[in-house]
């Protein structure tokens, strides 16, 4: 699995860790994350990271439910699509397994399991990715994140019976009563929250349309599509500097060269075909701009000499490069003509959002 998780993990985590007289920068640096993508929903960071950072800050900022507090902050939105196709279902059990079926389009390093028993169900949560160290934080937070989702699905004052939690007790028993409501245990054999079955049968209010459209989205989002959009981010990150190599990328994932390239090919992927699409998809958008010159198109897409670019241009569009540059500002300048003839027909379309909650499907 890829240890991979949303940013939007961390919303609300740098103003947290302030006003708990820490600095969130350094502190977030420090545990291999990028401060500027902290609560982005459209970049992914590592799992292994978020976990470390949130036990780092529950040490240094002597904050042992630091977890339970940033949840509490937090909302169901911080799942992106997932979260359109919940509270768009057509009751709170369809809404639930949706969750579950698709949890990997928020992060692939975690599963859960909803089991109904009678008038009891159960959801229980696990971390697929080996690489995690101390899980204790990142345990809670996601207990507390399902009770997140469990409370915009069944109402505010929906109550678990009973939470389990595999490891041991890190927070006064007066915290997680604050936060759980209910009784919660220590040293079981699961992570779980226990709750009243009858409350999956209620009716949400949600638009069948947007549903369906959030399947369609993420139904072919398999969990390795996160993994092939983070190397696609290091690469373009890297293709200036020129050091967008295998290695480096890797590297940057803290995993193994074969690892990147085992996730890539289950997308249909090579690595090499990850630096070429981001090649031509920046050398695009660069040749777009007639005050960029052609030898500081090709420094930028990563060619040490702009015969480089022009070979690659014919690849891709059949034309040297200023010829593409020439054909980009022709449609522009026939773009522009027909938008002045017929004002309003943008031909563009909006995004996918849902309802009055203001969640938007973000394209990761």
């Amino acid at each position: 699995m890829a240890d991979l998780i949303s940013a939007s993990s961390l919303a609300y985590a740098p103003d947290l860790i302030t006003e708990l007289g820490g600095e969130p920068a350094i502190l977030i640096a420090r545990a291999g994350i990028d401060p500027a993508v902290s609560g982005a929903r459209d970049h992914y960071i590592r799992f292994s990271a978020l976990a470390a950072l949130l036990t780092a800050c529950a040490a240094e900022l002597d904050t042992p439910d630091f977890a339970l507090r940033l949840a509490a902050r937090q909302s169901i939105d911080i799942l992106g699509p997932v979260a359109v196709l919940a509270q768009n279902a057509a009751n709170a059990t369809q809404a639930l397994r949706g969750v579950i079926r698709f949890a990997h389009v928020y992060s692939p390093a975690i599963a859960s399991r909803l089991d109904v028993a009678g008038s009891e169900a159960t959801l229980e949560f696990a971390i697929l990715e080996r690489r995690v160290g101390s899980r204790a934080q990142a345990v809670e937070r996601a207990l507390a994140v399902m009770l997140l989702v469990l409370k915009a699905l069944c109402g505010s004052d929906f109550r678990p019976t009973r939470v389990t939690f595999q490891h041991d007790q890190v927070s006064a028993r007066d915290v997680y009563l604050d936060h759980f409501h209910c009784p919660v245990d220590f040293g079981e054999p699961r992570n779980l929250m226990s709750f009243p079955a009858g409350v999956l049968r209620g009716r949400l209010r949600g638009d069948p349309l947007l549903y369906d459209m959030a399947v369609r989205y993420m139904v072919d989002r398999a969990p390795d599509a996160a993994f092939d959009a983070v190397v696609t981010a290091h690469v373009r990150q890297l293709l200036t500097a020129g050091t967008a190599t295998l290695a480096a990328v890797a590297s940057l994932m803290a995993v193994h060269p074969r690892t990147v390239q085992r996730h890539l090919k289950a997308t249909g992927r090579t690595f090499e075909s990850v630096v070429d699409d981001v090649r031509r998809d920046l050398a695009l958008d660069l040749l777009a701009d007639n005050r960029v010159p052609l030898s500081v198109v090709a420094r930028r897409t990563g060619y040490s000499e702009q015969s480089c670019l022009t070979r690659s241009c014919r690849r891709w569009f059949g034309m040297t490069a200023m010829a593409k540059r020439r054909a980009l500002a022709s449609n522009a300048e026939r773009e522009s003509q027909r938008l002045t003839k017929y004002p309003g027909r943008t031909g563009t379309t909006g995004s996918i959002s849902a309802g009055s909650s203001g969640t938007e499907v973000s394209h990761f």
